[in-house]
């Protein structure tokens, strides 16, 4: 599921309009200016099914968007919003956005804004 979420996030043109190919699991690489997306898996479950495993995994990715300020944040959140609350294909059975969050790195004035957002994957790989 990893690599297809990343393939779709950087074979997006709305997305990497904003970020170039500054989108990465865990950590931001060293020196990344924003905007930057940085993924991570928060959890994951075969989801049961009455006769056992149907093949079906949930998964929860928090995706943080961060931007030199929050118009800047806001819009590449907007941007992975528009690509993937309720996308569907033959692997993605549905992916939703469940909450979102907001600060300051830091929470100075001086750093890049984050808008964080969590997203339920339905995924049969």
């Amino acid at each position: 599921m990893d690599e297809a979420l990343f393939a779709l996030l950087i074979g997006a043109a709305p997305v990497t309009a904003l970020t170039g190919n500054r989108i990465f699991w865990g950590v931001a690489q060293q020196g990344a200016a924003p905007p930057v997306l940085v993924l991570n898996i928060i959890s994951g479950a075969d989801t049961p099914h009455l006769t056992g495993t149907d093949g079906l995994w949930r998964y929860r990715v928090q995706i943080d968007c961060y931007g030199r300020d929050r118009p800047a944040a806001r819009q590449l959140s907007r941007a992975v919003v528009g690509l993937l609350n309720g996308y569907q294909d033959d692997s993605f059975r549905g992916v939703f956005l469940e909450t979102t969050r907001e600060n300051f790195e830091g929470a100075t004035v001086d750093r890049p804004s984050r808008i964080s957002m969590d997203f339920i994957i339905n995924w049969r790989g």
